[in-house]
């Protein structure tokens, strides 16, 4: 299928959740298009599909028009929804509401503390080699706390894994170098997405940035060492320096012919 075919069967799943979310009785049930006795298994399947159906990187091929914001829209709303439904407490407190949620007045902690489940659940994912399922997992991490360095850190490396989203991961890794600029890990990380790429000499500029931060960092200084050649002792380019300072300004001691 091509991308054009995509893009209609996406816009087209949008307006039906769209229809959804002003449907008369609807409820995060009725949005994930499930029962109101769904199980947990249930909730977590429907949403996972639907997660990956909306993934950034789909979204992102709509460009920046209606459909796509309103689809970045209903994905948060997803998000919430399971967010809720999800967990045993809030999904009791939300049925005995009526189905209507309360927000409480810490809500931006609880978001945080989400955005902690997330990023635990998408490591293990990563280390499972599940990195298309890394990416939606911790893409919602950074929804409900967008200021952890290691979030962008982890959904860079993810995305390095996939060409076409090498652009993505430079962006991603750059926001956490921005984050925590005195982290070599993040610096180390840029290097080696150019260096996968050819780039060698801007994989060079990180490399040495990562030794300026972290001296003995041996991932950095190997590379570096492929791309430049082993570093001469202070010694030997000493030697370098005298011999060429003498070539010029003795260089008949280093021209003269033999007899």
């Amino acid at each position: 299928m091509n991308e054009a075919n995509q893009n209609i069967k996406l816009v087209a799943r949008i307006d039906e959740l769209q229809a959804r979310l002003k449907a008369p009785g609807y409820n995060y049930f009725t949005l994930l298009g499930l029962t109101l006795t769904a199980t947990q298994k249930e909730i977590e399947a429907a949403y996972r599909q639907l997660s990956e159906e909306l993934s950034s990187a789909r979204l992102a091929s709509l460009g920046q028009n209606e459909a796509a914001r309103r689809g970045q829209a209903i994905a948060k709303q997803l998000q919430r929804a399971f967010q809720v439904l999800s967990d045993y407490n809030k999904r009791g407190e939300y049925e005995r509401r009526g189905y209507k949620e309360f927000i409480p007045p810490d809500a931006k902690e609880d978001t945080v503390e989400f955005a902690k489940t997330l990023y635990r659940k998408a490591l293990t994912l990563f280390n499972q080699g599940n990195f298309q399922k890394t990416i939606i997992a911790i893409e919602e991490a950074i929804r409900q706390n967008p200021s952890k360095a290691e979030y962008y850190l982890l959904l860079g490396l993810c995305q390095s894994e996939f060409p076409p989203m090498k652009r993505q991961a430079e962006q991603n890794l750059l926001k956490a170098v921005e984050i925590e600029p005195w982290n070599a890990v993040h610096v180390a990380a840029l290097g080696m997405l150019f260096y996968s790429v050819g780039l060698r000499k801007r994989a060079e500029v990180y490399f040495r940035k990562t030794l300026e931060l972290e001296p003995n960092h041996d991932l950095a200084r190997k590379k570096l060492a492929e791309i430049t050649g082993p570093e001469k002792k202070f010694s030997d380019q000493m030697k370098e320096k005298g011999e060429k300072l003498l070539k010029k300004v003795l260089p008949s001691l280093f021209n003269r012919e033999k007899h």
